[in-house]
């Protein structure tokens, strides 16, 4: 290797690719079709942007493709750990306004599942339960920008995106889009015990609720994983997407 392509490799190295393409392999050996650097417009900047994995399974049931899509973005954090802040007794992590992000179809079919059924523990990537939410993500000893924020909000504007188009097209499907943030670091949650001291734990994933006031149609749920056990979280999702479709396979 020339002095030229070691610095290409630094430089590479440095902007976490490597990173995302493992991610991106990682589903692929799961069974996912995996599709990579996908454009969508970003309504708060107006101008496009890159999603950077894509990753479904689906069914062609009845004239229709079924999609289970996760949505990911990721994230090269290595010095710098994310934390989750917690809080079970928060108003907003008791109500309803959160929905599954999804197309006009994917609303009517989830209406047919009832609540019981959704807080199977192999459909909770799918269905996260709000009660176990975070109300906040952080990147721990930041400087400036705040890379969790930024990245969370850039996730969610894709996926409502992708919903649009999805409601825009002419095509016979269901879509439902599950936003995940994966870091290549590692992930915390913070809460506060009821002596006044704090808590602090290391976690493989988290979720977090993304709250809008009086704006119940945008307020959403993204889970957040730490590159820790890489393999072991993207095999719980395709067993997720594998349970969803043995369970309600009749609804479809």
């Amino acid at each position: 290797m020339n002095e030229l392509e070691k610095k290409i490799e630094k430089w590479i190295l440095k902007n976490g690719y490597p990173f995302e393409m493992k991610v991106a392999q990682a589903f692929k050996s799961e069974g996912f079709h995996v599709s990579q650097s996908i454009l969508y417009k970003d309504i708060d900047l107006n101008k496009y942007r890159e999603i950077d994995i894509i990753a479904h399974t689906n069914k062609f049931i009845n004239g229709v493709w079924i999609n289970l899509t996760y949505v990911v973005e990721c994230k090269k954090s290595t010095d710098k750990p994310w934390v989750v802040f917690k809080n079970k007794d928060l108003f907003n992590l008791q109500s309803k306004r959160y929905k599954i992000l999804g197309s006009k179809n994917s609303d009517k079919l989830i209406s047919k599942i009832s609540e019981a059924k959704r807080k199977d523990e192999n459909l909770k990537f799918i269905f996260p339960s709000i009660t176990e939410c975070g109300y906040n993500v952080v990147t721990a000893f930041k400087e400036s920008k705040d890379l969790a924020y930024s990245a969370s909000k850039s996730l969610l504007n894709a996926c409502n995106y992708l919903v649009e188009k999805s409601n825009n097209s002419n095509l016979k499907f269901c879509n439902i889009y599950i936003p995940v943030i994966i870091i290549e670091g590692i992930l915390y949650e913070s809460s506060l015990k009821d002596d006044g001291t704090l808590n602090l734990s290391e976690v493989n994933y988290s979720t977090i609720a993304n709250t809008k006031s009086f704006d119940e149609s945008a307020s959403s749920i993204l889970t957040i994983a730490s590159s820790v056990k890489l393999n072991s979280f993207i095999k719980e999702l395709r067993k997720n997407n594998d349970a969803f479709f043995g369970k309600f396979i009749e609804l479809l």
